[in-house]
């Protein structure tokens, strides 16, 4: 109860920058509910006042001069009693005025009687439905606010969340977080802070109508309440549940469609159309049936409360015809006004239901969601963080150890050093540890024990951004977006000359198939460069790492998945890059090193071996045992 309540007042606090708006739409809100309540009590005057006299119209004195005459004194009364601040005076007043204004009523001349009560309808109605536009407005004001923000947040937590957060999720789970979870978290926001207290003035002003018209059978209709609540309250708890496993089905749904739109190439090439098929339908089909339990639950809600309404109806109207037709005190006026009183508290407790249920389905995604937006990036800036502008000396790794689980360590007290300018290496069998040292430059994964230094300064200290700033990274898996090959050359620095872009594009010896493109370097690529091939992908990743001109270059297995022809396109791309910089390989194909100072050698998260190309091969150990593997053919 009390973790439910705190995760309410989390949601609550989302609406906190819009609490302007809110304060206008609560306003009209009860601006609505009071004209709302005030437009039932006009029949009261309608039938007793006015449709029931005998007089014949003309007999009887002007309206303004009977209600002068019956309400005058009244009203003055009702003003010394508001001056004087006095509550129970100002109700009593009121009361006073507002039987003198009926008096009046029933004096004045009968057809203008009817066109003032018609009159104030007409404006009743008005002001009704002008608090109810305004309410709407604003409230839609917040929501979309809410809405765009939220996402805005949601989205900026993910990408500050360190890499190692993402192998262990779904990517299906967070799309879903950002559609599915934050549509229900929205409504059930202004739900809560809007429309329940809407209907719950709307409830108490048709319960104090109900009341002034006959207390007797309101009390009788309010017996048949509280059975009907307990179960609309327990119908609510099963709908938050069900709503959080329909949720977690959707981001099942959605993570197989991701996964079979990215893999679409390996699923035609081994023909699993069909399991793909299989795996859908099973996640749709267990969805669906969710889905189906939240639905039933949530249609319960509204016949549920349509029963208790027509329990207390029929009660109502059995109790108070035998009061009219025995002559027990009530006109029909009073009747047909407690009628409609307590017909029309149906509504808003069928509203309070439904947004009850709302806000349990709202709670069921807010779970989800503060679990994300409480993870805390294990990569994070420091308090008093140090600024690298520039790189001047080495990259050291001291006594370097990580592990991603505990007890199972990737690197093991690795001790290495790269100078300005240097090329290094890193070479061994997968798995070996060559892909994590590297990711340790750019502060992607920090040691668990040790520390890694730029120029004898602890990364931990250093301003994230100033960091990657010095940094050019070109990984195995090339990441281009659905955008222009201009664009994704330029990404990161969006306002740079295109003679600049060009020139990184030749320097990359990728200039040569983008002028043969239909749009050359307007040509959208289509989403991850569905329409270039693997050799043409990573040139244009070259020329990204080209064009932001830095000093440390890190490429993570850039040629390992290219035919031989690409490879050779793509190492003469590198060895332009590389220049006059220092440089960091990881490669598993000893092909794209020879040129390299020095050779790595990491297996087990150790390193083995270090030196030359030839050094180590004349060594005669792990690296040329790797090197003629690979190389036995030849």
């Amino acid at each position: 109860m009390k973790q439910g309540k705190s995760m309410f007042l989390r949601l609550v606090a989302l609406a906190g920058p819009y609490r302007g708006r809110i304060l206008l739409a609560l306003f009209f809100s009860v601006v609505f509910a009071l004209s709302s309540g005030a437009t039932l009590g006009m029949i009261l005057p309608l039938f007793d006042d006015v449709l029931t006299r005998r007089d014949s119209p003309g007999s009887a004195p002007n309206l303004a001069e009977a209600v002068a005459d019956e309400a005058g004194g009244a009203w003055s009364g009702f003003v010394r009693a508001f001056s004087s601040g006095d509550p129970v005076e100002v109700a009593a007043r009121l009361s006073d005025f507002g039987r003198a204004l009926r008096s009046g009523l029933r004096r004045a001349d009968p057809d203008q009687s009817l066109i003032a009560v018609v009159a104030v309808v007409a404006a009743l109605i008005l002001l009704k439905n002008t608090a109810a536009f305004l309410q709407a407005f604003h409230l839609t004001m917040v929501e979309e606010g809410m809405l765009e923000e939220l996402r805005r947040r949601i989205y900026r937590h993910i990408l500050d969340l360190h890499l190692g957060f993402f192998t262990g999720s779904r990517a299906g789970e967070l799309i879903t977080l950002l559609t599915a979870d934050v549509m229900r978290i929205k409504g059930a926001v202004t739900q809560s802070l809007v429309n329940v207290i809407k209907e719950a003035v709307l409830l108490v002003v048709f319960l104090g109508l109900a009341l002034l018209a006959s207390w007797r059978l309101t009390m009788v209709a309010l017996l048949v309440f509280p059975p009907g609540m307990i179960l609309v309250n327990s119908l609510a708890r099963r709908l938050r549940k069900s709503t959080h496993r329909s949720q977690e089905r959707m981001a099942d749904f959605a993570s197989v469609l991701q996964e079979s739109f990215l893999g679409i190439r390996v699923v035609k090439a081994f023909g699993m159309e069909e399991y793909e098929l299989r795996r859908f339908t099973e996640a749709s089909r267990d969805h669906r049936r969710h889905e189906v339990r939240l639905r039933r639950v949530k249609a319960l809600s509204g016949p549920l409360t349509e029963l208790l309404g027509a329990l207390i109806s029929a009660t109502v109207l059995w109790y108070g015809g035998r009061e009219v037709i025995h002559g027990g005190g009530m006109s029909a006026g009073r009747f047909l006004v407690f009628l409609a009183a307590a017909l029309s508290m149906m509504d808003p407790v069928k509203a309070l239901s439904k947004a009850w249920a709302g806000i349990q389905e709202g709670l069921a995604s807010a779970d989800r969601l503060f679990r994300l937006l409480d993870t805390r990036p294990a990569i994070t800036e420091p308090s008093d963080p140090v600024r690298l502008e520039s790189f001047e000396d080495c990259i050291r790794f001291e006594h370097v150890s990580f592990s991603y689980l505990p007890g199972r360590e990737v690197l093991r007290d690795v001790e290495l050093t790269v100078g300005k300018g240097e090329m290094v290496a890193l070479v061994g069998p997968s798995g070996g540890g060559k892909s994590t040292l590297a990711d340790m430059i750019p502060r992607f994964h920090d040691p668990t024990s040790g520390r890694v230094t730029i120029d004898g300064v602890d990364l931990r200290t250093v301003e994230i951004g100033s960091l990657r700033r010095l940094l050019g990274i070109v990984t195995q898996d090339t990441i281009l977006f659905n955008d222009t090959v201009r664009n994704n050359i330029a990404y990161g620095s969006p306002d740079v000359p295109l003679a600049d872009v060009v020139a990184a594009a030749a320097t990359a010896n990728a200039l040569e198939f983008i002028e043969k493109l239909p749009e050359g370097f307007d040509t959208v690529i289509g989403e991850r460069g569905t329409t270039l091939s693997g050799g043409q992908k990573q040139r244009l990743a070259i020329a990204r790492a080209v064009l932001r001109n830095p000093p440390i270059l890190i490429f993570d297995e850039a040629t390992s998945s290219l035919d031989s022809r690409s490879e050779k396109l793509v190492q003469k791309a590198v060895e332009g890059l590389v220049a006059g910089r220092t440089s960091i390989v990881a490669a598993h194909r000893l092909s794209t090193i020879r040129k390299a100072d020095r050779v790595i050698y990491i297996e087990d998260g150790r390193i083995l071996e270090e030196g030359t190309h030839e050094a180590l091969l004349a060594m005669g150990g792990r690296y040329r045992s790797l090197y003629e593997l690979q190389f036995a053919e030849d």
